[in-house]
C-alpha cells in the first residue's frame, strides 16, 4: 500500500521548516472511476513527486480533494491534473486566508462514495452535472423564476 509512515510530530516539524509557500485549493468531480485503487495509486505517486500534501477521496463515482502544494509546483500539478481527460479545465478553489500549511501528509483514501449523499450507486447519471457558475452568474439566476436552489437539509438556505 503506497501510504506516508513517517511520524505526524515529525512530518508537522518538517512542514513548520520549508522554506516555501504553499497554496491549499480544493476541487471535486463526478466522473465514473473504472478502477478507483489504480486511479488512487497513479495520483499518490505523481503527487508525491511534487510535494502535494492534502485529504483525497477517491470513489467509483469521481473525487474529492482537499490540498495543499507547493507554489513551484503549481504548474506541473496543473499540467498534470488537466493531461486526465475527465478533470481537464476542472474548477478549482484557492483558500483566501491561508499560510498554506493545512495539511502535513498527502492520504488518498478509496472510499464507496465521495460525499455521504446517500443514493446508491449506479441510480443517477453522472454525467448530467450542473453548470459551474461564478458569484455573479449565480446572484443573476436567483432573480430567474425557474431557478431552483438546492442545500443539505442541516444548512439553512
Amino acid at each position: 500500500m503506497l501510504q506516508n509512515r513517517i511520524d505526524r510530530r515529525v512530518l508537522k516539524q518538517q512542514l513548520q521548516k520549508e522554506p516555501f509557500n504553499r497554496r491549499t485549493i480544493s476541487f471535486y468531480k463526478y466522473f465514473e472511476i473504472e478502477k478507483p485503487q489504480d486511479f488512487r495509486d497513479t495520483l499518490y505517486i505523481k503527487w508525491s513527486e511534487l510535494n502535494c500534501f492534502g485529504r483525497i477521496y477517491i470513489a467509483r463515482e469521481g473525487i474529492n480533494a482537499q490540498m495543499s502544494v507547493p507554489e513551484q509546483n503549481l504548474v506541473a500539478f496543473f499540467g498534470y491534473l488537466y493531461s486526465i481527460p475527465e478533470l481537464d479545465q476542472l474548477p478549482i478553489k484557492y483558500a483566501i486566508e491561508d499560510d498554506g500549511k493545512s495539511f502535513y501528509k498527502l492520504t488518498i483514501k478509496v472510499r464507496p462514495k465521495i460525499v455521504a449523499d446517500g443514493l446508491d450507486h449506479g441510480t443517477y447519471d453522472l454525467s448530467k452535472v450542473g453548470k459551474h457558475l461564478s458569484a455573479f452568474e449565480f446572484h443573476e439566476a436567483l432573480d430567474n423564476p425557474e431557478t431552483i436552489v438546492m442545500c443539505q437539509v442541516s444548512q439553512r438556505c
